[in-house]
């Protein structure tokens, strides 16, 4: 079978017959696509090569409820695997917010943890306030990669600057990030005190 030649539609009806080529040929034309669908909202490539994997199964098991008025095999994919990272991702967030319950539940309070607690907070805000200082090129390759954790490739496409570029303003606002907070804490930018 030429898999170029057959239309997915075509290979769809031959899996709902459990026509195994089909479905080889199906799976070779539609995996990449279902991939970045999925990669897009989770990020994380095991994760997203896991799922894609599952609306590939989803597709094997219920090929017959494709409705070729509605959209294409393409389209229809699609849906399933933004559906599916979705789900992933709600219940990853359940499960940490479950765990977090049962953190603080069973979390006792001690003089030295709520101490360190407030350290880490007041150190939090100051560094905050020295991020909004910053030149805004730096500030926001600091903001991608740290708060919204994106990888370094993702910053540089974000920024839509060369990896190099992408590195240099994380690396030079960090630079500059400990430059301000040595100077607000009173030490050198090495750790130690004046």
């Amino acid at each position: 079978m030429t898999g170029e030649a057959v239309t997915s539609e075509v290979l769809l009806i031959r899996t709902c017959g459990r026509d195994d080529g089909a479905f080889a040929t199906l799976y070779t034309r539609c995996f990449g696509r279902v991939f970045e669908s999925v990669r897009r909202v989770l990020r994380d490539r095991a994760q997203s090569e896991e799922v894609a994997q599952e609306v590939m199964l989803e597709l094997w098991q219920n090929a017959s409820k494709f409705d070729s008025g509605r959209a294409q095999v393409s389209t229809w994919l699609e849906v399933i695997a933004r559906r599916r990272a979705i789900d992933r991702v709600r219940a990853s967030q359940s499960s940490r917010t479950r765990d977090l319950r049962i953190g603080i539940r069973d979390w006792k309070e001690h003089d030295d943890d709520i101490a360190l607690a407030v350290e880490t907070r007041l150190r939090l805000e100051a560094a905050l306030r020295a991020l909004r200082t910053i030149p805004v090129l730096q500030r926001r390759a600091i903001e991608l990669f740290y708060l919204r954790e994106y990888s370094r490739a993702e910053v540089a496409r974000s920024l839509n600057v060369p990896l190099s570029t992408a590195n240099w303003r994380i690396r030079e606002g960090l630079n500059q990030l400990r430059a301000l907070l040595a100077a607000e804490s009173g030490t050198d930018s090495d750790g130690t005190a004046d």
